[in-house]
């Protein structure tokens, strides 16, 4: 992963919970509100960041277009395949495959997710490499 040349919104990134969790809960929501157009926050995830009153919830109100659905049959059939592995919850899962199928890279801080991602080939970083401006390397 590389820092250098970091240009803000060039590239968008697939969060999961773990990740949203963290940097909520170390009051780092600033980042996240100064990058909105580059934050992919799956369906999913959303659902389980909602907790009326919370900085997460408040930024998922304020920019609904943040949250991403599933686009179509294929990608409802792989979080089922993906959910159904040992240890996988809704979020990971989803996260997991919208970054797989469209091709960005995932925010994760969980390991079990971190490994499952790796494993399909994703780019994946933590909430601290997102928060300093850490951008995956291609051939990550």
């Amino acid at each position: 992963m590389r820092k250098k040349g970091y240009q803000p919104g060039l590239f968008q990134y697939v969060f999961d919970t773990s990740s949203l969790i963290n940097i909520e809960r170390l009051k780092k929501m600033g980042h996240l509100r100064q990058r909105v157009g580059e934050i992919i926050i799956p369906e999913k995830v959303a659902e389980e960041i909602n907790h009326p009153g919370k900085p997460l919830a408040s930024l998922v109100q304020k920019h609904p277009q943040i949250v991403a659905k599933f686009n179509g049959r294929e990608e409802e059939e792989e979080y089922l395949r993906i959910l159904s592995l040992p240890g996988m919850d809704p979020g990971e899962a989803a996260a997991i495959v919208i970054a797989l199928r469209r091709r960005l890279p995932l925010v994760v801080d969980d390991k079990m997710g971190r490994a499952t991602a790796k494993n399909y080939g994703l780019q994946t970083l933590s909430w601290k490499d997102f928060i300093n401006g850490t951008v995956p390397d291609e051939e990550s």
